[in-house]
């Protein structure tokens, strides 16, 4: 008898498990997030795969984006009108375009310090984040899954060490250098291209 107490608390706490608790088919699973410079103030991309149901092995990208004047606002105008919720804990990348500088780079780099995205996630720059998240490999459509993997084959093939995890560029402060790419030809089959690197200093680029 004494223990019926804890009854009506364990029922609640189930029922609220269930009610946080989404289904995959209700959630947009993010793999890629950029962030480009704009005029209003920042421009936010998330690339999203789309598996086809009769090729399970083929993806289509499609590739979301938000205008405000900081990040939050720029998310918020991203979500309207859609019919799923975004979900960042699979994203595998994260693309710096150029112009993400000073205040709007610090503001990124706070932004994936959130707890939905993975600590591990990949930065790199491009010219422009959302041209690169938006024509994606035609091998494999998924920029935010393929780069990482080029990065990798990188380091195994040539040689090179790149500490472009967001907690590698986190523990190292307000200087970092992290891979740069530029999209792949859209008539050809071929991975995005690494095309070297950028370094920040103090939230400013001062090398391609």
């Amino acid at each position: 008898m004494k223990r019926l107490w804890a009854l009506p608390l364990l029922c609640l706490l189930f029922a609220s498990c269930g009610m946080n608790t989404t289904e995959p088919e209700q959630l947009y699973l993010v793999s890629a997030i950029g962030f480009d410079a704009a005029e209003e103030g920042v421009c936010v991309v998330a690339e999203v795969p789309l598996t086809r149901e009769t090729e399970a092995d083929k993806m289509d990208v499609c590739v979301f984006q938000g205008v405000g004047q900081n990040i939050p606002d720029a998310l918020d105008q991203m979500k309207k009108g859609l019919g799923k919720r975004l979900f960042f804990g699979h994203c595998a990348l994260a693309v710096l375009g150029d112009g993400m500088e000073a205040d709007r780079l610090r503001a990124a780099l706070d932004f994936l310090a959130d707890e939905e995205i993975p600590l591990s996630i990949t930065v790199v720059s491009a010219p422009n984040a959302r041209e690169l998240l938006a024509r994606g490999s035609l091998s494999a459509p998924a920029a935010g899954y393929e780069i990482p993997d080029i990065l990798r084959l990188q380091t195994r093939e040539a040689g090179l060490f790149l500490q472009c995890r967001y907690y590698e560029i986190a523990a190292r402060g307000s200087d970092f250098t992290i891979p740069r790419f530029e999209p792949n030809d859209p008539e050809r089959a071929e991975a995005d291209r690494f095309c070297g690197l950028r370094t920040f200093r103090e939230g400013r680029a001062v090398t391609e």
